[in-house]
């Protein structure tokens, strides 16, 4: 099977299973759904972080959230990330997208000190994206096949 195949099939299955069609505020999502349809892409192994990391790193209390998966590749070297989370306290989310930015640019500053050039970019490059109550982003090589099945999840 090409990768397109794959990439078009893993698509199907997420839809199936997170309940696709147009859901402002994204109710039949389901986060960890999307995420097991996305991490295999991943190019190396990802950890989902601990609420006191995603507390501590990126100031977000998880408590806030309805649905959410923080996961970063295991490589210290690796940019590689996923964040997707549900917040329907709107201040909140908008805080809490806020944050992830400011985290995002603090990662693509430490990557860029230890002289990592093409995973500071991978964050530069990395888009926030809203859609209703739902925040992510994406750090990956494989991002735009990765975003791709996101978006057609919601």
């Amino acid at each position: 099977m090409n990768k397109i195949a794959k990439i078009s099939a893993v698509i199907a299955v997420v839809c199936a299973l997170a309940g696709c069609g147009s859901n402002n505020n994204n109710e039949n999502v389901n986060v960890s759904t999307i995420y097991s349809g996305i991490s295999p892409m991943a190019d190396g192994n990802l950890v989902e972080m601990n609420d006191n990391y995603i507390l501590n790193y990126y100031g977000i209390n998880t408590a806030d959230l309805q649905e959410y998966v923080f996961a970063q590749s295991d490589d210290p070297k690796s940019a590689e990330t996923i964040i997707i989370f549900k917040c329907d306290d709107k201040e909140k989310r908008n805080t809490y997208e806020e944050a992830v930015s400011n985290a995002l640019e603090q990662k693509e500053q430490e990557l860029s000190n230890y002289d990592l050039p093409d995973e500071a970019k991978l964050v530069k490059d990395a888009k926030i994206k809203t859609s209703g109550n739902l925040v992510y982003v994406v750090i990956s090589d494989n991002a735009d096949s990765m975003n791709k099945i996101i978006k057609d999840s919601i």
